[in-house]
């Protein structure tokens, strides 16, 4: 799953993501470029609901990368 965040993302809200990430068991691949930060959530949770992510602060989307 990719989960891309918004630019005005802050520390504190990134670590809160990241720690929901890996409460729900995923490992965490982080990428940093010049305007955005994407996160790579690796694991298989085929009946995970991706709502759970859009709520949090600092998340502008969130993309599957399988079907589940």
């Amino acid at each position: 799953m990719i989960i891309v965040l918004e630019k005005t993302v802050n520390d504190k809200q990134l670590e809160n993501i990241i720690k929901h990430l890996e409460d729900f068991g995923f490992a965490i691949h982080k990428s940093a470029g010049e305007e955005k930060v994407i996160i790579g959530a690796i694991g298989v949770q085929p009946n995970f609901d991706t709502r759970k992510l859009k709520i949090l602060e600092g998340v502008e989307e969130v993309y599957r990368i399988t079907d589940p």
